[in-house]
């Protein structure tokens, strides 16, 4: 609806300094899809510089929730997660494997990534390991929407190559994950 505006401000504030803000904020702040605001960098960018813009962006965000989350609300989110019997069989399988459980919620496009953020500074999921775990993690989705925002029109079957290459990458990964984790459980 607001294309052409938007189009004319990304163009006339281009410093990476103010689009890395810009994507953290609408990362942290999400009154647009993310996923729309990556295709948005990849229609105005290109793939490269809007995937190191939006990855940048986002990577900040989620590093800034789990801070705040895991010194100023552990407490009250662990005595929430007790209370929730469907839930602590789940958070005791992210606490022992969370750099896997991490990568895994990344890469699912259907996790609210906030969500993640939230989770891993309430559980016990050590800093590095959720920050190693999120930076690579996010970087797949990321570079995909940067990809399509700037090529679904002008290349369309490698863009649904691309989408369909991603979800079977996901869903190696998801099958990989689960039998890891039923062989652990035998």
């Amino acid at each position: 609806m607001y294309k052409n505006t938007i189009w004319d401000w990304m163009n006339t504030n281009d410093s990476p300094t103010f689009l890395i803000l810009m994507a953290t904020l609408l990362a942290l702040f999400p009154i647009i899809p993310y996923k729309v605001v990556i295709a948005a960098l990849g229609y105005a960018y290109g793939t490269l510089w809007a995937t190191t813009i939006a990855w940048l962006g986002t990577t900040l965000a989620a590093v800034l929730v789990y801070g705040i989350v895991r010194y100023a609300f552990r407490e009250q989110g662990r005595r929430y997660l007790s209370k929730r019997r469907s839930i602590q069989s789940f958070t005791s399988t992210m606490e022992s494997h969370p750099f896997m459980a991490i990568i895994v919620a990344r890469l699912l496009p259907i996790v609210p990534q906030m969500v993640v953020n939230v989770f891993a500074g309430v559980a016990s999921i050590p800093f590095w390991t959720f920050t190693l775990a999120t930076i690579l993690g996010k970087i797949p989705a990321i570079l995909l929407y940067a990809y399509l925002g700037g090529n679904l029109v002008a290349r369309p079957y490698v863009s649904v190559a691309l989408i369909l290459g991603y979800l079977l990458l996901v869903t190696i990964i998801l099958l990989v994950y689960r039998q890891r984790n039923k062989s652990k459980i035998s």
